[in-house]
């Protein structure tokens, strides 16, 4: 997947987990031996250390299930492919989609605004016209490049890596 595809992705994904409420809630957390068949399931990465966790965690991660449950089918597959892509990420392709997250979350609304047009219209292009736009960018000196994305993309907070001026896609 191209960088803004994965871009795209992550923001989006993150922005589902983000938006999914913690359950404070006074009942209390059940244990593993009382989930029904279908949390077992969809919970089974927390088995071994489920009846160990917080309630508050617990509770938290059956608030999630209940929302995951609540997803029409093709958005439960799309987060499904989107997690399957960031597991298969090594390290430094993890660290670029965190830099450039924390580039989008920098950006003020009509910059996000900006780059989704942008996205929508690279989406748009035959295979042959995204081809040749590649080109030309691998054509460009690092210092073009360099002044691009000076240009057009706003720096990462403060904590965030530098990028590298060549691209680095």
């Amino acid at each position: 997947m191209k960088a803004p595809a994965r871009l795209l992705a992550v923001a989006a994904l993150t922005a589902v987990l983000a938006s999914l409420p913690v359950l404070a809630s006074a009942q209390p957390a059940p244990e593993w031996r009382q989930l029904d068949a279908q949390q077992r399931h969809l919970l089974a990465p927390f088995r071994e250390h489920w009846d160990r966790m917080p309630p508050a965690r617990r509770q938290q991660l059956l608030q999630r299930e209940q929302n995951w449950q609540r997803l029409p089918p093709r958005r439960q597959q799309q987060i499904d492919q989107r997690i399957e892509r960031w597991q298969h990420m090594n390290p430094e392709q993890r660290a670029r989609v965190r830099e450039n997250l924390q580039r989008l979350r920098a950006m003020s609304p009509e910059q996000r605004q900006r780059l989704r047009e942008a996205y929508a219209r690279f989406q748009r292009m035959s295979p042959a016209q995204r081809e040749a736009l590649r080109q030309r960018w691998q054509q460009l000196r690092p210092e073009q490049r360099a002044q691009w994305l000076h240009e057009h993309v706003p720096p990462a907070r403060a904590g965030g890596g530098q990028r590298d001026g060549a691209g680095g896609r």
